[in-house]
């Protein structure tokens, strides 16, 4: 298991359903939104942009040529890199855990903004991630338990991989003039084989809603948290699938500020809510009091613990994909041109092919839902 110790910036999506006049009134530039991590044994990277005018039909600009630093107590300093695009980093850092430490931004019209220094969290360990049948599909969660007691405030985020293969093998392609005209159908190896390059694909899903918990409500720091459901059938256990799952301790002020975002997105479809200026984090413009920033800053050390799901652990799984094949004669190729090519039905000893199978394109080539490039942490 490894263990990231990181600065958590609370990101928000930017979409209002009803435009409204801001109680505050919103600088011409829009609020300023921060979000990203800082590793405190490794890289840090931060995204600074700023919220547009509510009837405006972009989302976010980038805030470029601020100056950003990470502050200590201690006088230390940590300046990041800006490398376009809003964007900016530090490529290694060494923080000393026991001291508090503040995000301090200078943007380039010289507005300074400041977080409150913070402690770094320490979260305990994930006790375990499983699965449970439910409702057809299958049930993800966690559990985890902090033996002191001191924690009672969580987040966690998922990042889902999957592999999956195409319904069909295909070992033919189109054959085209120099006008890209379809002319007739050619295999797609000298050897006449399959090509295993569009069979076997992976895809990733990361979590993009707030799963938060708490147990302050209980007598003990302890709590079953269920974190994914993958609906009956689903593609993503037609292989092999695999989850990583990183959890956070927060700040109860954090939570709060988490939980509110959570609400106003379930209730308002905006992590704003109807008033951003409402919408309070720890993070303050130090030019303009008052003026609303978007973002929480906390540091705390981070958990993970990946686990695996194979097709043969399901064995009632009883997913498939929706495919048939036609015979196509090869003159009639172009006219065919939606259906890809799969094998040959007849062909001579030469390897000339008169008629073969084609199929739906999303059948046969596994590109068209994700990458054929194996994950390096990939069985």
């Amino acid at each position: 298991m490894r263990k990231l110790v990181y600065c958590c910036l609370t990101i928000l999506l930017l979409c209002c359903k009803e435009k409204y006049d801001a109680p505050v009134k919103a600088p011409v530039t829009g609020y300023l939104v921060i979000e990203g991590y800082v590793s405190a044994t490794g890289p840090a990277e931060l995204q600074i942009s700023r919220t547009i005018p509510l009837d405006d039909t972009a989302k976010l600009i980038n805030e470029t040529l601020a100056q950003v630093r990470l502050q200590g107590r201690d006088n230390t300093t940590f300046n990041f890199t800006e490398n376009g695009g809003g964007r900016y980093t530090i490529d290694n850092l060494t923080l000393n855990t026991s001291q508090q430490y503040r995000l301090y931004i200078k943007t380039r019209e010289g507005k300074e903004y400041a977080s409150d220094y913070v402690n770094v969290r320490i979260a305990p360990p994930i006790d375990s991630v499983g699965w449970i049948r439910e409702r057809g599909g299958l049930q993800i969660y966690v559990n985890t338990h902090d033996p002191k007691n001191n924690t009672w405030y969580y987040r966690w985020t998922t990042e889902e991989t999957w592999e999956y293969h195409s319904t069909y093998h295909t070992s033919l392609d189109f054959l085209r003039d120099s006008n890209n005209q379809i002319v007739g159908i050619k295999w797609r190896r000298a050897d006449m084989g399959r090509e295993p390059k569009l069979y076997t694909c992976w895809r990733d899903q990361h979590s993009t809603s707030l799963i938060l918990g708490s147990s302050k409500k209980l007598s003990i720091d302890s709590i079953h948290k269920p974190l994914i459901y993958i609906e009956p059938r689903s593609w993503k256990l037609s292989v092999l699938y695999s989850v990583l799952v990183k959890q956070y301790a927060l700040t109860r002020e954090e939570y709060e500020f988490l939980d509110k975002m959570k609400k106003n997105s379930e209730e308002t479809g905006s992590f704003f809510g109807r008033q951003p200026s409402e919408l309070k984090g720890n993070i303050h413009c130090t030019t303009t009091p008052g003026e609303p920033v978007i973002g929480f800053f906390s540091i705390a050390n981070r958990q993970e613990k990946r686990i695996w799901i194979s097709r043969r652990d399901v064995p009632d799984w009883q997913y498939y994909q929706d495919c048939y094949t036609y015979n196509v004669p090869v003159d009639s190729a172009e006219y065919y041109s939606y259906l890809m090519p799969v094998s040959p039905v007849q062909w001579n000893q030469s390897g000339d092919i008169f008629t073969y199978l084609g199929a739906s394109p999303v059948c046969v080539d596994c590109t068209l839902r994700g990458t054929n490039v194996k994950p390096p942490f990939w069985p």
